[in-house]
């Protein structure tokens, strides 16, 4: 049952230069969302659509469907994000002669995450064409997830009826995967204080740059600890050299595996907001908000044990690592979805330097291919789930 199967690299390099050379930075997913529906409605898959565009201010909802196979309903999900982080150039993905894939722009590639939609899609190809039996299985396609992952957090939690998840998100070769992954708040202060003549009268401004560039000072940034990380990414305020600073707004995160210790660090960079604006004299508003919770699997998680098996099956070891950014995994595994995320192959990912071996989108898709021959094995009531 879909062992035999062997996916075309042709096929493959088509898809997944196909879906390179559309851009879909996060909330303009359509025309990669389009070309989605229409490969698998091509081969017989209804796909839907939810609100996540309007709710998040995007073009484009989050899509699912069911591939209908054998067995009473799908024992696995697989999933993927449509969006990319911001192209900052033309996207021309090609694929050299020492078969790997990069773009001819100074930008991004977008096999975070393209790489496992096109895998994902000729999987479903083959499965569809072949005759064989397979399980059913659901596909997940989510929006806007390089913004904190904000689709998935609009997905309707009971649309879904896996009992395991794997999503396809994670850098580095095929083999790897991410079994704990941290907590993410982010932090947006604006610091308000009283413009003045810089030159002809100073002593009457209140300066928001330099509230906020105490508050920042004040800071424990970096590499906290071994599983804690803070950041401040964007400063910006000011309107003139010749003015006092009004207004200044700073923005910045914080992430951990640990939900204590994030909130200790979190605490800390909202002191230091406030210390600093009292010292200065000026007002400020914070805003904290919780993007996403940690999550960490066991070895003896049904969803792990899942992955080790296909690897195996493929031919490959598995590596079992902790990852420092979230994934819709994080939010799955919120809801009680026991979900994987497994390295894709993509590498130097949001950077012009992005690459992509098609060995390793092969791989994938074999990859593929095997999580779903396996899975009814490791839902709850399969043979090796509680073994």
């Amino acid at each position: 049952m879909t062992g035999g199967l062997t996916p075309s690299r042709e096929r493959l390099t088509e898809l997944f230069l196909m879906l390179t050379a559309l851009p879909s930075p996060s909330r303009s997913e359509r025309e990669v969302a389009e070309a989605v529906i229409a490969g698998l409605r091509a081969v017989g898959v209804a796909v839907q659509e939810d609100g996540a565009g309007p709710a998040t201010g995007g073009d484009t909802g989050n899509l699912w469907g069911t591939v209908d196979g054998d067995g009473e309903g799908p024992r696995v999900v697989l999933g993927a994000h449509l969006d990319t982080v911001k192209p900052t150039d033309v996207l021309e993905p090609f694929l050299d002669e020492s078969g790997v894939f990069r773009n001819a722009g100074n930008t991004i590639l977008g096999g975070d995450d393209k790489a496992a939609i096109a895998a994902l899609l000729h999987a479903t190809e083959l499965l569809k064409a072949s005759g064989e039996p397979f399980p059913s299985y659901e596909l997940l396609f989510t929006v806007s997830e390089e913004q904190g992952l904000v689709g998935i957090k609009q997905f309707a939690q009971g649309a879904l009826r896996s009992p395991l998840g794997v999503v396809l998100d994670g850098s580095g070769a095929v083999g790897g995967m991410v079994v704990n992954a941290p907590s993410m708040k982010t932090m947006r202060a604006t610091f308000k204080g009283r413009a003045a003549h810089a030159g002809m009268e100073p002593e009457r401004g209140r300066s928001a740059v330099q509230a906020a560039a105490r508050a920042v000072a004040a800071m424990h940034l970096g590499r906290i600890d071994d599983e804690t990380s803070a950041n401040i990414g964007i400063i910006h305020g000011g309107v003139a050299t010749n003015i006092v600073p009004e207004t200044c707004v700073i923005e910045g995160e914080c992430r951990g595996h640990d939900e204590q210790k994030l909130a200790a660090v979190a605490s800390g960079m909202v002191d230091a907001v406030h210390q600093a604006a009292a010292e200065m004299g000026v007002d400020v508003e914070v805003d904290l908000e919780h993007e996403f919770p940690a999550f960490a699997l066991s070895s003896r998680s049904p969803a792990v044990r899942l992955g080790k098996a296909a690897l195996q099956a493929i031919g490959l070891e598995s590596r079992m690592y902790g990852a420092g950014g979230g994934s819709d995994a994080n939010i799955l595994n919120a809801r009680g979805l026991p979900t994987l995320n497994l390295s894709i192959g993509m590498m130097e990912v949001h950077s012009a330097d992005e690459y992509l071996a098609l060995d390793d989108l092969e791989r994938l898709c074999s990859l593929i291919l095997q999580i779903i021959r396996l899975a009814p094995g490791f839902a709850p009531g399969g043979e090796t789930a509680e073994r």
